[in-house]
């Protein structure tokens, strides 16, 4: 299965998302005369206050509320020339104030906040300059003003967010440390409202506790579940994580991002954007690796033909060599990039996401007599030996006689099935409702697991008849006790 960046990133940036245009200055002055004129776009108002001897904490507020769709830099100049009697374009830098300097540079930042350009690039005077130019004028003449200097950081901010996401964090975060609260002349819920958005970049700073806060919750959100021995091995969004069920704290774990896997004879395999991972029970072994970062695409394992050791990404595939314990390139039988893929009795099947479902040479069409699922997205084969599809938009198909028959129990959004030989259950899983017991002769059960968000796989231990579900939140072992079903859970601290 594969997932799309877009889905991942954090946070979740937007064009009107950045510390320029998501900082709030203006809610804590709504007391302000200037700050109504300015949401009321009453621009000549605005004008006369920005270029007044207001406070700069002030005329920040207006400034902000005046907002960052439009261009009020232009006018702000415009107005300047006039009250000097003088054209715009005659209009120079050494006219301004240092007040009006961190005005200018505010104003010029939040017109182009992109790109962060002058408002004619290469004009002389005031036109030909930048943000960034105006307020580290300010900020040298006026080094004691909290304001100022905050906002000079939040222009850099801006700037690293192209690049270092902890340098968006870190430079607003640097001027907090160097004025104590005392010596600040911006108000209190002004600094918090913008601190409370930049503070979600702080977890790329190496090192931080939001970084080790966000590398904890990333272990504890899986989408893969593999058994070895005692031992379950967890594909997780923040690596891999090695269970064992009589222990309180995790065997082993690896950093990595967004991995799978599967048991291959006696080791557990799982891919990750970066990297193949074998754990043999004791040590991680890495294979295949790359530098890519933040790609689309991440290394899947699955059994590929006779039995082999397969690992996809994107169009490319390798076999596993046991001889010389490396991966070989082979030449798979689909036409695409499969979103998952398996060999059943011989026969390659293969998802072309939101397209069709392939079975060798043949394509079965969604919701179609043969395939009558809409959005195929895994495949499993259960204790029987018998083939699933996992379909977000119709829950659980089984193959019977050449054709998919959808499974009762579950509908829509299936994520996992598994069958009990010795005790005769199947259990279904539904990514958001939890699990369903099918017995026969009985009604179905459920067991509600509303605490894991998203469930993606489940694996049955057919020693015990434990049924272990993958969350979003921790891992899950669900044990019959009595008429009644215990839950135990696994979560990294």
């Amino acid at each position: 299965m594969r997932l799309t960046l877009l889905s991942l990133l954090l946070p979740a940036l937007a064009w009107a998302d950045s510390p320029l245009t998501s900082t709030d200055f203006a809610t804590a002055y709504a007391d302000v005369p200037g700050v109504q004129s300015a949401r009321e776009k009453n621009e000549a108002a605005a004008y006369v206050f920005l270029a007044s001897t207001a406070t700069n904490d002030q005329k920040l507020a207006v400034a902000n509320a005046l907002g960052w769709e439009n261009d009020f830099a232009t006018g702000f100049f415009k107005y300047l020339a006039q009250q000097r009697d003088v054209k715009p374009e005659q209009l120079d830098v050494k006219d301004l104030s240092p007040s009006q300097l961190f005005v200018a540079g505010y104003l010029v930042a939040m017109a182009d906040y992109l790109d962060l350009k002058p408002l004619k690039p290469r004009a002389r005077g005031v036109w030909g300059k930048t943000g960034q130019f105006f307020l580290d004028r300010a900020a040298a003449a006026l080094p004691e003003d909290f304001t100022v200097q905050y906002v000079q950081a939040l222009v850099k901010a801006q700037k690293a967010l192209a690049g270092d996401w902890c340098a968006v964090f870190r430079g607003p975060n640097d001027v907090l440390a160097r004025f104590p609260p005392a010596q600040r002349n911006l108000r209190p819920g002004a600094v918090e409202s913008a601190q409370g958005y930049l503070a979600g970049y702080e977890e790329s700073c190496a090192g931080s506790k939001a970084a080790t806060r966000v590398e904890v919750e990333q272990f504890n959100q899986l989408y893969s579940l593999s058994k070895l021995g005692p031992q379950l091995v967890a594909g997780t969004q923040g690596g891999v994580v090695v269970w064992d069920p009589s222990q309180e704290k995790p065997v082993a774990k690896r950093p990595g991002f967004i991995c799978r896997g599967l048991t291959w004879k006696d080791s557990a395999w799982l891919g990750c954007e970066a990297e193949v991972v074998r754990w043999d029970g004791a040590n991680f072994t890495s294979f295949l690796p790359r530098s890519k970062k933040n790609s689309s695409e991440y290394y899947q394992p699955m059994e590929g033909a006779g039995g082999k050791l397969w690992v996809r990404l994107g169009k490319k595939t390798w076999e596993y060599d046991e001889a010389g314990q490396r991966f070989v390139v082979v030449t798979a039988p689909w036409s695409a990039d499969p979103y998952d893929a398996t060999f059943f009795e011989g026969q390659p099947y293969w998802i072309d996401f939101l397209h069709a479902l392939h079975v060798g040479p043949t394509t079965l069409a969604l919701r179609s007599e043969l395939y009558p699922g809409g959005d195929p997205r895994a495949f499993r084969v259960d204790a029987r030996g018998r083939l699933w599809v996992e379909d977000f938009e119709s829950g659980l198909l089984r193959l019977e006689g050449g054709r998919f028959v959808k499974q009762p129990g579950v509908a829509t959004k299936g994520s996992g099935v598994a069958y009990d030989l010795e005790r005769k259950r199947l259990w279904l899983l539904h990514y958001t409702q939890g699990l369903v017991l099918v017995r026969e002769g009985k009604d179905p059960e459920r067991v509600d697991l509303p605490e894991l968000a998203n469930m993606r796989d489940l694996l049955l231990d057919p020693a015990n008849g434990d049924v272990w579900v993958a969350g979003w939140t921790q891992l899950v072992r669900i044990r019959s006790d009595g008429p009644a079903w215990l839950k135990q859970r696994f979560r990294v601290k």
